[in-house]
């Protein structure tokens, strides 16, 4: 049941990185995009507290509020236009930072799906900040791809986990709260 309720989430999350390329791009409206990221980021975090107050899983919650809080701050400036994503960009780099440990965790823990899950999470939030804080143009093309690669990476587990099919160990998440 709890891998059923996170598959929904990450498949929401999927496409909204997806999505979140294509406007990188240039290809979607900033508005479409800001509302899509803000109902995202709503369901992210309505699956945090669920994952916190129900399942107990607290390193869970954890995880994903760090996500959730993302959408929602990328949904609210793109619909108030934001111009200067600096404090967001910095944000990313925190998220960056803290995927390490929690790659590292899984990794320990046996599951490499997860591991690769939060470095992939890391290497684009620390491309994000690269981009909004240090205004690094030449890393564009990269971050536009990494942003598509793991959309799909994300939306594939999502809907892995939908139908109970995670083949690579079960350290995170649903094991969370019994280690």
């Amino acid at each position: 049941m709890e891998g059923h309720f996170l598959g929904v989430a990450m498949l929401f999350i999927g496409m909204v990185l997806i999505v979140n390329a294509l406007w990188l791009q240039g290809k979607v409206e900033t508005q479409d995009v800001g509302w899509f990221n803000l109902f995202v980021g709503i369901l992210a975090t309505i699956a945090v507290l669920y994952f916190a107050f129900v399942l107990k899983a607290i390193p869970l919650a954890g995880g994903a509020m760090l996500f959730a809080m993302t959408y929602l701050w990328v949904g609210v400036n793109a619909i108030r236009g934001a111009t200067d994503q600096r404090a967001l960009g910095y944000y990313c780099l925190l998220v960056a930072i803290v995927t390490i440990p929690f790659a590292i965790k899984a990794f320990l823990g046996a599951d490499i799906g997860w591991a690769i899950e939060w470095a992939s999470y890391g290497i684009l939030w620390y491309l994000f900040y690269q981009v909004l804080t240090r205004g690094n143009a030449a890393l564009n093309g990269v971050t536009v791809f990494m942003t598509f690669l793991v959309g799909v990476e994300v939306l594939v587990t999502g809907w892995v986990y939908l139908y109970g099919l995670w083949p690579f160990g079960n350290w995170w998440p649903l094991v969370a709260s019994s280690s």
